[in-house]
Order: structure tokens, then sequence, then C-alpha cells
């Protein structure tokens, strides 16, 4: 290859970067606000205080999840009501080894965030739908806490019913998506 098919080649893979556009691994359909809020026992203002991952078989297979304990600052919706939950992700780290489930809800610590909950069949609580159920909380310049979509939020595709949860309540202030999880029960 002499010097010339050699900068048309590296011109031709710049080219490609440079119009390549962002791909997401994970693609999820939306949920409703109203479906969120129906699948959900509880609904609730939280700070996460500490986590603690093991691993266990879940589908048939050993993998990673991530306990992790809330302190409930507020119960928006359902119950019951206690002053302290464990919920369990998927994923997590221990000893060196990680496992990442995309679009998971990831927890962090000391962060308050407004998560919708549920319980699965052996009792244990799990944020609904995902990354689609849990919102951070996040303070705007003029000191009001906003929601702001999971970190781990999937590539989301439209929602038969219409518009999701994730887009109706990111960016709202509490007290706004307070009213409007009230106001689909």
């Amino acid at each position: 290859m002499d010097r010339r098919q050699s900068l048309g080649l590296l011109g031709s893979m710049f080219t490609t970067l440079a119009w390549a556009k962002h791909s997401q691994a994970t693609t999820a359909r939306a949920v409703s606000l109203h479906d969120l809020v129906r699948l959900s026992t509880r609904v609730a203002r939280t700070t996460a205080l500490e986590s603690t991952a093991q691993s266990e078989d879940v589908g048939g297979e050993r993998h990673i999840v991530t306990y992790s304990r809330l302190r409930v600052d507020e119960l928006i919706h359902g119950g019951p009501v206690e002053s302290e939950i464990w919920v369990r992700t998927l994923g997590g780290k221990i000893d060196g080894l990680g496992e990442i489930v995309h679009g998971e809800a990831e927890l962090a610590l000391n962060q308050q965030s407004i998560v919708f909950l549920r319980s699965d069949a052996d009792g244990v609580a799990r944020v609904t739908a995902m990354a689609q159920g849990h919102y951070p909380l996040l303070i705007d310049a003029a000191g009001a806490a906003r929601l702001q979509a999971s970190r781990n939020m999937p590539h989301l595709v439209a929602n038969p019913a219409g518009s999701s949860a994730v887009s109706e309540l990111s960016g709202k202030r509490i007290d706004e998506a307070r009213s409007l999880i009230l106001g689909v029960r």
C-alpha cells in the first residue's frame, strides 16, 4: 500500500468515526406512568444508606446482586410504612469481580431519589421496571430538587399507550411529581 492509499484509508476511518452516532447497548419498551404506579406496591422518596453485593442464583444462573438499605424519607404512595427498606438490584461488585446489568437502577449511596418499588414472589423489594422506576434528585440553580432519569436508563422504544413515565417525570420538582403520581392512582 503506498502513501496515498494509506492516507485515503486513514481519512475514511476518521470520517466514519466523525459521523458515527452514539449507540445504545440496551433497548426497552417505555413504561407509562399509569403502569409504573399500578405495578408498584409503594412509591417513596428515599436515601441509600448502605449496600452489599453477593452472589445468588437468578434465572438458573449464578449472578451478582446488590442489596441496598434505603431510608424512607417520604412515602408518596402505597405501603407498608417503614422507616427503612432493603432493595435488591441486579449487578454489583464482589472482590474485584463486577457484573453490569444494563437498564438496572443504580442506587448511589447518600443520594436521594424517588423509587417505585414492588415485591417479587419471594417478598424481596425491587425497583419496578428497573431504571424506569428510579429517579435521582438533583438540586437546580434555584435550590429546588428535581427528578432526573436514572443514570443507567436504556434506550426506550415508544409505548403504545403514549407517553412514558420517564418523559413525564424527568425534570419535575418533587411536588409536581407527587401530584402526577397521586393523580394516576
